[in-house]
């Protein structure tokens, strides 16, 4: 069976933005690629992101990889580093979603893939950005903990605003309510709920109808507001 991860096109690009947290603009550039001038003319820019359905919709794994892009732009990865990383990886590498993998990992500056070596079977850190030199896995400062992980090592689940896989609150699985974020252990939406508390119900009612506590009621408008919140461009 086709695996909705990979095959579902769950997300509109300004869905996919709004939940990452990115100026649409740049998703679209980060999808469909785009043209710049330079001293010979203009040139194009690649997309970093493949999707299944031409720039137009985005899959479970491709919200998983904007989420592991905006992360590194965050930690000061340039576009360029990307860039290049992801064209080592396309030489080197037989992977086409490396970042919704588990095995790309930022300290800061680079992006990494860990990859276990054939002969003695431990596990290494290659500098993708470098062009494939070694380094120490304790240069490696953190994984991306929102993400839980399957046996596949891509990602199953997003666990937004969550300081480790599966303890958050909200949830985004592409298997429940058509990868929309809900709240943990149901199928309520917490875009359902934001709207009815910003319309002007109270929490206690909002509880009592969904048969919710008033602090998962109060998750739910927090995660809502969170994906509101305006984006530096």
């Amino acid at each position: 069976m086709a695996d909705p991860r990979f095959e579902q096109a769950l997300y509109e690009v300004p869905e996919a933005a709004r939940l990452a947290r990115v100026p649409a603009r740049s998703l679209w550039n980060w999808v469909r690629g785009y043209r710049y001038p330079t001293q010979r003319g203009l040139a194009r820019a690649k997309p970093v992101i493949k999707t299944t359905a031409d720039g137009k919709a985005l899959s479970f794994i491709n919200l998983s990889e904007v989420v592991a892009l905006v992360g590194f732009r965050h930690a000061g990865v340039s576009m360029q580093g990307v860039r290049k990383a992801l064209d080592y990886v396309g030489r080197e590498m037989n992977e086409q979603h490396p970042l919704a993998t588990k095995r790309i990992l930022t300290d800061g500056a680079e992006l990494f893939w860990e990859y276990q070596h054939r002969r003695d079977s431990e596990f290494h850190l290659v500098n993708l950005s470098r062009g494939g030199q070694k380094v120490f896995r304790d240069t490696v400062l953190r994984y991306l903990r929102q993400i839980e992980w399957g046996p596949d090592r891509y990602a199953i689940r997003w666990w937004p605003g969550s300081n480790e896989a599966g303890k958050g609150d909200v949830v985004v699985d592409p298997r429940r309510a058509f990868g929309a974020p809900v709240l943990a252990g149901t199928g309520i939406r917490t875009e359902d709920v934001f709207d009815r508390f910003s319309a002007g119900e109270g929490l206690r009612l909002l509880a009592r109808d969904y048969g919710l506590t008033i602090g998962q009621i109060e998750a739910a408008v927090r995660a809502e507001a969170r994906f509101l919140e305006p984006i530096a461009a």
